[in-house]
Parts: C-alpha cells; sequence; structure tokens
C-alpha cells in the first residue's frame, strides 16, 4: 500500500520522464540529419534556420510559398559552408577577426543599425545569430585558406598599373568609377546551369537585384545584397567593363561567363572624376586590390568545385 504522498511522487516520476521522452522526440525531428558533406553534416535545424534569414534579411514574408522556394538554395549555399568547413579544419585556418567585424558592421548598415541591433533582428525573429556568424566566419577563413594556398600566383604588374595611371595624367583624361552590385553562381557545367541562370533572372524581376543576391549569390557581398561600392574604370576586368560601359544606372548585364562561375553585375550610379581631384595612390591601391581579389576568387571557385566533386555528398531521406 502506498501513502498519498507516495503516490504523488511516483505520479510526478512518470509525468517527468513522459515529458523527457516528448523533449528528446522533438529533439531528433528539429535535429533530423538531412545532408552528410564529408565529415560534416546539415541539420533540419540549420536549414530552417538559413531559410529564414534569407527571408528575413531580404525583408519577405515568412509563408510556404517563400520557403518552398527558398529551401533549395538555402541547402546549395549550406553545402558549401559545410564544404569550405572541411578543409578550414584540415588546415587549421581561421577568421581575421578584425575583416568579421568590419564586415558585421557593414551589414548592420544596410538595416540602419549597428551589431547589437542586427543581433536584435535575430532574435526578434527567432533565428540563431550564432549560426549565421559562423558562416561568415567560414567564409573568411575560406579566403584566407585560398589565400595561402596562391599567394604565390596572387601577383598585379604594379608597373603596368603605375603607367596606366600615368597615362591618364599626360593626357588629362577623365577618370571614371562605377557604383557596382553583383550576383556570382558557382556554374555545376552542367544542365542545371540553365535553369538557375533562368530562376535567377525570374528572380530579379519578382524580387529585386537585392534579394536576388541574398538569396542566391555565392559571393560574400550577398551579405550586403551584392553591393560592391564605387569601383574605377581602371580596375575592372575588360570583359566586365565591355558589359557595363554602356549601361545606365539601374540597368543589369546579362550573364558574364567566367571558367566556375556567372555573373550579373547592377549598374546602380556611374560618374566622372577630373584627374586632378583623384587621390591617384587611392586609385592605385584600389585598382591593385581589384584584381587580387579577382585572381582569389577564381582560384577560390575553382577549388570549391574541385573538392565539391570529390567529397561525398550523402542525401537522407
Amino acid at each position: 500500500q502506498f501513502t498519498f504522498f507516495q503516490l504523488m511522487k511516483r505520479l510526478i516520476f512518470f509525468l517527468i520522464i513522459i515529458i523527457l521522452e516528448e523533449n528528446i522526440s522533438f529533439a531528433s525531428i528539429q535535429n533530423k540529419i538531412l545532408v552528410n558533406v564529408g565529415n560534416q553534416i546539415i541539420t533540419s535545424y540549420e536549414l530552417k534556420n538559413r531559410v529564414k534569414t534569407i527571408l528575413i534579411l531580404s525583408n519577405k514574408e515568412l509563408n510556404q510559398e517563400n520557403v518552398n522556394r527558398t529551401k533549395n538554395e538555402a541547402l546549395n549555399f549550406l553545402i558549401n559552408s559545410k564544404l569550405k568547413k572541411e578543409e578550414i579544419l584540415k588546415f587549421n585556418t581561421t577568421a581575421n577577426d578584425t575583416a568579421v567585424s568590419r564586415h558585421l558592421k557593414n551589414i548592420s548598415s544596410q538595416y540602419d543599425t549597428d551589431s547589437n541591433g542586427l543581433q536584435k533582428i535575430f532574435d526578434d525573429n527567432n533565428i540563431s545569430f550564432q549560426l549565421f556568424l559562423d558562416g561568415i566566419k567560414t567564409e573568411f577563413a575560406w579566403q584566407q585558406l585560398i589565400f595561402n594556398f596562391h599567394q604565390n600566383k596572387i601577383i598585379v604588374n604594379e608597373k603596368e598599373i603605375n603607367e596606366e595611371l600615368n597615362q591618364i595624367i599626360t593626357k588629362q583624361k577623365q577618370g571614371e568609377e562605377y557604383n557596382l552590385a553583383e550576383i556570382e553562381v558557382l556554374l555545376e557545367n552542367n544542365d542545371n546551369d540553365k535553369k538557375k541562370i533562368e530562376e535567377i533572372k525570374n528572380q530579379i524581376n519578382e524580387i529585386g537585384f537585392k534579394d536576388t543576391a541574398i538569396k542566391y549569390s555565392t559571393s560574400l557581398s550577398s551579405l550586403e545584397g551584392g553591393n560592391l561600392g564605387w569601383i574605377a574604370s581602371q580596375a575592372l576586368s575588360s570583359t566586365i567593363l565591355s558589359n557595363i560601359k554602356e549601361m545606365k544606372p539601374g540597368d543589369i548585364s546579362q550573364p558574364i561567363f567566367q571558367s566556375e562561375t556567372a555573373i550579373f553585375i547592377k549598374l546602380l550610379d556611374k560618374r566622372k572624376i577630373n584627374i586632378n581631384d583623384i587621390n591617384l595612390e587611392k586609385m592605385k591601391k584600389q585598382i591593385v586590390n581589384q584584381k587580387k581579389n579577382e585572381l582569389l576568387n577564381l582560384f577560390a571557385n575553382s577549388y570549391l568545385s574541385k573538392i565539391k566533386n570529390t567529397t561525398l555528398i550523402q542525401y537522407n531521406e
């Protein structure tokens, strides 16, 4: 025979067991492994978080239609991020904290706030800011890894740049700058590429260039709506320059195909600059950095394609 208090204690015990079992079951659903990427995994929680991040940052309603349209690109982003993470762990590479902080500041300014305010946006929408931050750190560590691998090949002929700048001064030509935004997508070199290009074109028409960049672009600039800022014409590759030279502000280029990627460029604005007003050292630094970044992106995309083709990516039902 049990006393009343013994019965109550036993009842409470069974209730705790039931609650724990329900919580464990719920956790297993929330953290279901969707994809194995080498030694990395992608969980349903991560996918849900990434989808919500894309929609909230692009000011889109969180409904089933938008979730369905965003899910595939969110998953592709996570797969690429896991591939990159596997490599940076293998080679023990870390992100530059200053670069990460500067980038967070740039993203925050897009929403008229600071880093704390950006985190509050995540908290208010029940999104993990830590996962978002980890993604940024992974991207910067990846860039550092690629630079470590190819720093001897990332060489810009500064003599040619000096000669080009001297010609501008001698001829008293006006300099020209372009305010640009980009969407960069990694190509698979199969039939999916054409579908991906058409989908991006449709999305640009439906939700705008900035939101499409946040949703689809593989470039780090995607977090800032693809914004690249003002770039001197001399800093641009001849291919990109020839595509945007005759464009008007607001125009968007056709996809510019490179070895591993396709790039859409939007011309936000352009301006002429009198040579006397130009800080030549600043322009030279900008040209050097732009050309180095182009080489860095080329090596990064090539390496990502290589490891993607040699890594076991297993989708779980």
